[in-house]
């Protein structure tokens, strides 16, 4: 039998309070079926790197390693949204990614390699998750682009919630 982990985790950039306000309102101009179950705006967030269940020794090595990441802050320009077809979800993300954030994901990708991570073989498309169970959305925003600036990335605690999952920074980092 497999040992249980002790704690469920993800790298992310994590929007402020008022840049998350505008997140939930251009989320909310996206037209969505009755079936389709929205994001809470306390859980958006652009993922990093999704960890999954690990034990907390695990968590602390790559609360070690993320430390020695050396990144760039950057701008980020939120001016799209699309819709995954599997896994169903709706998302805002951006026309140009910048090559500080791609950095960022590689340095970040390659150092917690050390802990036992293995990265996603697929390519990395940044988004913003904005909706769950989603057929199919229209391709034109009807919201003005908004802009991000990132200078810190976060280790993000899911917690089981009453209905879903909250999301809980365990801790961030500065980007230079």
């Amino acid at each position: 039998m497999r040992a249980q982990k002790d704690i469920r985790l993800f790298f992310a950039l994590w929007p402020g309070a008022t840049l998350r306000a505008s997140l939930q309102d251009a989320a909310d101009s996206i037209v969505l079926a009755h079936a389709a179950r929205r994001v809470p705006a306390a859980n958006l967030h652009l993922t990093l790197h999704f960890i999954g269940n690990v034990h907390f020794d695990d968590m602390t090595c790559m609360r070690s390693q993320a430390r020695l990441v050396d990144a760039s802050a950057f701008q980020l320009s939120i001016d799209r949204q699309g819709c995954f077809a599997r896994p169903r979800v709706a998302w805002l993300g951006c026309s140009n990614i910048p090559e500080a954030l791609v950095d960022l994901h590689r340095q970040l990708g390659a150092r917690l390699q050390s802990c036992g991570y293995q990265p996603e073989a697929r390519p990395y498309h940044p988004h913003i998750t904005v909706a769950r169970k989603v057929e199919a959305i229209g391709d034109d925003p009807a919201f003005a682009p908004l802009s991000w600036w990132v200078d810190s990335f976060a280790l993000v605690e899911v917690q089981p919630a009453p209905k879903g999952v909250q999301y809980r920074v365990v801790e961030s980092w500065p980007l230079h």
